[in-house]
């Protein structure tokens, strides 16, 4: 491989003959690199959008001072992008990858399961995101999000026309599978698609797997009912969790508490979320490690008491349920 001056790019031959480049070569102002290590304004373009997707950064990033001068010591000939270079970047990256796998879909792709869910975000607006999951050529499982789009409501025939509508756009008719949670209104939802499909001649026998319901939310279902028998008590660990973080006044009094009680439990309280079991389960394992800072945060606060009404605090029996 041929070596030239990284400061002048020129070949080692020609720099011996010219006085003036000696110093590079003896190491006072450069040095000698591999041919292959030349600067190029693209690949460094491509690797900062990369590195803007991969690592989920704001498009600003680019402009902070601490990039430019990792970006300077790095490579002393690139000047880094605005912010609406890699905007524009990153969009032309999602346009070219979107061509590549509708290629995919539509030459190489004999079937793709499909899962979707729908939630509704603080500002009140409905959104949905369908992921697709296939096989790729070197049989390598894959899964693609190929829509994440706002709809207007949670109805099983708006459900089913917007996935029918991302699939035509995507090219995709032969669905194996569409795995969803156990709401109602997906029955709706796959019972259209299913008569959709069959029409495009997409299904995999007669659809009689086609649905899908997801295992998680099932289990979540399952461990929740289980539950119900200590509701009260677990409802009133969750309010004492709550009431510690509502602010910081409140927790460094808690802290104060776990100090006198000497307890050394590193855990951090946390809530639990409905839909995940698990976090249930997260919130009470971590709480009945603090149980006497608890109990003595009910003579050091005066606003524990009366968070709870006349409920009062989780007594000794809900942590003994716990």
């Amino acid at each position: 491989m041929l070596a030239h001056c990284r400061v002048c790019l020129k070949k080692p031959e020609n720099m011996l003959n010219d006085p003036r480049q000696k110093n590079l070569i003896n190491g006072k102002g450069g040095f000698l690199v591999s041919a292959s290590q030349r600067y190029n304004a693209k690949d460094c373009r491509d690797a900062v959008t990369n590195f803007v997707i991969l690592d989920e950064h704001a498009f600003r990033v680019v402009e902070g001072e601490g990039f430019k001068q990792l970006c300077k010591k790095l490579q002393p000939l690139m000047t880094p992008p605005s912010r609406r270079t890699v905007a524009r970047d990153c969009f032309n990256l999602y346009v070219n990858e979107k061509l590549k796998l509708k290629a995919f879909f539509k030459s190489d792709c004999r079937r793709v399961a499909l899962t979707t869910d729908c939630w509704t975000s603080i500002q009140n607006l409905g959104y949905m995101a369908i992921t697709t999951h296939f096989v790729d050529n070197s049989w390598n499982y894959q899964k693609r999000i190929i829509s994440f789009a706002q709809i207007p409501n949670h109805k099983g025939e708006t459900i089913g026309k917007q996935v029918e509508e991302v699939l035509k756009e995507w090219g995709i008719r032969n669905v194996s599978t569409i795995t969803v949670d156990n709401a109602s209104t997906n029955d709706v939802a796959v019972s259209y698609l299913k008569r959709r499909l069959k029409n495009m001649n997409g299904l995999m026998g007669e659809g009689d797997h086609l649905h899908m319901r997801c295992v998680a939310h099932i289990l979540n279902l399952v461990v929740m009912d289980g539950l119900k028998d200590q509701d009260l008590s677990i409802s009133s660990i969750r309010n004492a969790v709550r009431f510690v973080r509502s602010s910081p006044q409140r927790a460094s009094k808690f802290k104060e508490c776990i100090e006198m009680s000497r307890i050394t439990c590193k855990k951090h309280l946390c809530l639990d979320v409905p839909t995940r079991w698990n976090s249930l389960y997260l919130m009470l394992d971590a709480a009945v490690n603090f149980q006497e800072a608890f109990e003595k945060l009910e003579g050091e606060d005066v606003g524990y008491k009366e968070w709870f009404g006349r409920a009062g605090p989780p007594s000794s029996s809900d942590w003994e349920k716990d």
